[in-house]
């Protein structure tokens, strides 16, 4: 019998907490559900195109 040990890298997702065992999921730190949640969250946090801001608004307002 041989002394190898077996490893598993794993970490834990960003999102929910659960392990990561594959390499792309521990390289990206989301497991592959919780990397599409985390996108769409970004994406909807993204300012839309031509989009005024508040502060804009009260500049415009000013001048």
């Amino acid at each position: 019998m041989s002394n190898e040990i077996f490893t598993i890298r794993a970490r834990r997702c960003k999102r929910c907490g659960r392990l990561l065992t594959s390499a792309e999921a521990v390289e990206k730190g989301y497991g592959c559900q919780c990397a599409a949640k985390a996108q769409a969250e970004e994406d909807e946090k993204k300012p839309i195109p031509g989009q005024m801001t508040i502060e804009d608004l009260f500049k415009n307002m000013e001048e």
